[in-house]
């Protein structure tokens, strides 16, 4: 007995090994995908496996019977790219940036795979491809760390394509990624806190102090307004939703930085709710918004900092800025390395467990919700582990632990030793 004809447009389905592909037309041309199911060879796993397959069969003719299927191969880079940001702006995802004019969504990380990949078919764009990128990126003097979130978008980019059905798991390609240098460490101590607050602009100083004795984010201080602050608790009130883990907290407002918050308090402008602000040319009080370039000069003129030649990672060569003007010769551009305005949040988090502030109570002032970050940003400093070893030694001196000289005690030896050595 013959088998019996399918019906038209209902496409089949077929084994290679043990994965099931779809077979169907889209205008007359035949189309073969993996649905990545891997069928089992009998029982009521196979039956059930076989429904799933035949489920993604039916979604893929219906979309082409309704004219709304896309191939795979048609699609570009700019589709992924337009969903990728769709889907930021539907999770009000905070590092989002937009356009001062247009008021189009973007991120650093994505415009650099822009500049790359536009034009770009999704099939074209593999491992391969991505090294080009990667060694691309490295020539202009990128680091690893940045490299690596412009990727990672690219694969979230992909990600999304199968979770809309556009793409499938086997035309997402392998995303290599390069080694990252550790966490950065770095700390105030307080000299360095009073050298930097007299070096900053006067509108910068307060911004400093609220993350020296707070260990507040960057962004939560210069977000903070007027109607957040307890003067008579001495409080400051982080609501949910404004912080990088939506959730609020309360931080304290201990009396040298109350000092400072109520002179800002004095000079300000009814019109502005910020408590950091600045001064335009008209007087008027605004927002601080960035001041990354006020921030490295007065490091690097309170000896917190540098600004060196930023150098190709793969020639070791200077790397030049394009010129201003056509006549104009390119200058070699300039990095800073120094003090971050981060290294006052690893301070404020150090100062409290210093204080004796347990570590619970510590982590729920600083926002922190993992003990893994928390303890990352506990840094034990060169004078911590010197107090360690007074502590140590004082513990053994109280023991008589290897003090066998028959001496009064252990500084008594030191002091032999060294005499001995001067003579």
């Amino acid at each position: 007995m013959s088998e019996q004809k399918r019906e038209r447009g209902t496409g089949r389905w077929f084994m290679r090994g043990s994965i099931a592909w779809i077979q169907f037309y889209n205008r007359g041309r035949q189309i073969r995908q993996s649905t990545g199911i891997e069928v089992h060879p009998e029982g009521a796993e196979r039956d059930a496996d076989i429904r799933k397959v035949e489920k993604i069969l039916r979604k893929q003719t219906g979309a082409v019977a309704n004219e709304i299927y896309r191939e795979p191969r048609r699609l570009s880079y700019e589709d992924l790219r337009a969903a990728f940001f769709k889907d930021y702006q539907a999770q009000e995802r905070k590092s989002l940036q937009h356009t001062k004019k247009e008021r189009e969504p973007y991120l650093p990380a994505v415009n650099r795979l822009d500049a790359f990949f536009a034009g770009w078919r999704t099939s074209d764009i593999d491992a391969d491809a991505i090294r080009i990128f990667t060694a691309e990126q490295r020539a202009k003097g990128l680091a690893n760390g940045s490299i690596n979130r412009s990727i990672s978008c690219l694969r979230r980019m992909f990600h999304l394509a199968v979770e809309d059905e556009k793409l499938h798991r086997n035309d997402v390609p392998h995303f290599p990624l390069l080694k990252e240098a550790k966490p950065r460490r770095g700390f105030f101590e307080p000299a360095e806190y009073e050298a930097l607050l007299g070096a900053l602009p006067g509108y910068l100083r307060l911004p400093l102090a609220l993350g020296y004795f707070t260990g507040m984010r960057e962004g939560e201080v210069l977000g903070l307004n007027w109607d957040q602050i307890d003067f008579l608790g001495n409080a400051i009130t982080l609501r949910p939703g404004e912080t990088k883990n939506d959730e609020g907290r309360i931080v304290p407002l201990i009396p040298q930085l109350l000092k400072l918050v109520l002179e800002q308090h004095a000079r300000r402008q009814n019109h502005c709710p910020y408590v950091c602000y600045r001064f335009d040319r008209k007087g008027h009080a605004v927002k601080i918004r960035s001041f990354r370039k006020a921030w490295s000069k007065a490091c690097v003129s309170a000896g917190l900092g540098t600004f060196e030649p930023k150098l190709n990672p793969e020639t070791g060569e200077p790397v030049l800025m394009k010129p201003r003007y056509t006549r104009s010769k390119p200058k070699v551009r300039m990095v800073y390395r120094g003090k971050l305005y981060h290294d006052l949040r690893r301070t404020g988090v150090r100062n409290l467990v210093r204080a004796g502030v347990s570590e619970k109570i510590a982590m729920s002032i600083s926002g922190h919700n993992t003990r893994s970050v928390f303890d990352r940003y506990n840094i034990t400093s060169g004078k911590d582990a010197s107090e360690a070893g007074r502590k140590l030694a004082a513990f053994h001196e109280s023991q008589k632990v290897g003090d066998n000289s028959g001496t009064n005690s252990t500084q008594t030896v030191i002091t032999e030793v060294v005499s001995d050595t001067l003579q």
